[in-house]
Order: structure tokens, then sequence, then C-alpha cells
């Protein structure tokens, strides 16, 4: 296991396994209100967020490419996560990865939903070929102020998993 904490954050997705999960700390200055395809219209409230994916591919489909596509402003909007991206005020401030072999995503967004008691604002988002009955795999933090709290409790949830790295976007 990489050791993810201050100071030993990786600065690329170079570090990263070729496939994995992974979990993108999000921050919303203000308050947006965006149309999320099928989901319609939604409300999202200014703060932190995680949003827990998975990459199983290779080349574009890897872990790699994938958190780096997540990471550009501009990009055809595919999954819901690209709409709340593209949006001026929010910005991914870090990324928690984790080698796997099989879609840990579901077991990961529940356990940060259950130990970060985390609310969910938007039901189906990110969750519309989930298998373990997500309510959505965007969760938000109202009482979270800082980001390296957030990501601190998010690295102890990813504890149950191999290789562990984190990249700070700045």
């Amino acid at each position: 296991m990489t050791a993810a904490f201050e100071g030993d954050d990786v600065t690329s997705t170079e570090m990263f396994p070729a496939k994995g999960t992974y979990t993108l700390i999000v921050f919303l200055r203000k308050e947006a209100q965006l149309k999320v395809r099928k989901l319609g219209t939604q409300r999202f409230s200014a703060g932190y967020y995680t949003y827990t994916g998975s990459a199983l591919g290779t080349g574009a489909s890897s872990l790699k490419q994938r958190v780096m596509r997540h990471l550009q402003k501009r990009k055809r909007k595919f999954w819901h996560i690209d709409f709340l991206l593209a949006h001026e005020n929010a910005a991914v401030s870090a990324v928690i990865a984790a080698q796997t072999d099989g879609k840990a995503e579901c077991n990961m967004n529940l356990s940060l939903k259950k130990k970060l008691e985390a609310k969910i604002l938007v039901a189906g988002f990110g969750a519309s070929d989930c298998k373990q009955n997500c309510e959505s795999h965007l969760l938000f933090f109202p009482e979270i102020t800082k980001e390296d709290i957030l990501v601190n409790k998010v690295v102890k949830c990813y504890r149950t998993l191999d290789d562990i790295h984190v990249l700070r976007v700045r």
C-alpha cells in the first residue's frame, strides 16, 4: 500500500495503477442549478462533494486516462459528473485512487456515505449502471469546510484497498 497523506501526494496520474477505483474531491464555490441529462435540472449546494467511479480498461479506458479526462474543463459531456465539473464554480481539488481488479466503486461509495455521514442531493447521479442500488455516486458533505479533512477521511476509507494514491489538483 502506498501511503497517501500530507506530503506524500503524487503530482500526476503517472503513479496511478492502470486499473482501479477512484474518488474525486469536488469543491463547488457557489450554489448551481444544472441540467443533467435525464435527471433534469438539479440544485447543487455550495461545498464539498465526492464522486466515486472505476476504470478497469486499457488505453483511453484506463484509470489514469479516466482521471485525466475528469480534470479537463472542456470536454464532451458523457457522464453525469461531466455536467457538474464543466460548471465554472466547480473544481476537482483532489483524487484518491486505488488498484482494484473488479468494480469496487459501489462498496467504496457506500462506505463513504455511511462512515462520513454524507448527504445525497441528486438521486441517481452517477449510479445509472449501479448493481448495488446506490442512491447516488455523488455525495455531499455540508459539515466539512476544509479539503484536507475530507481527503484524510476518504483515504481512511480506502485503507481496505491496495496501492492507494492521492493526487492534489492545484
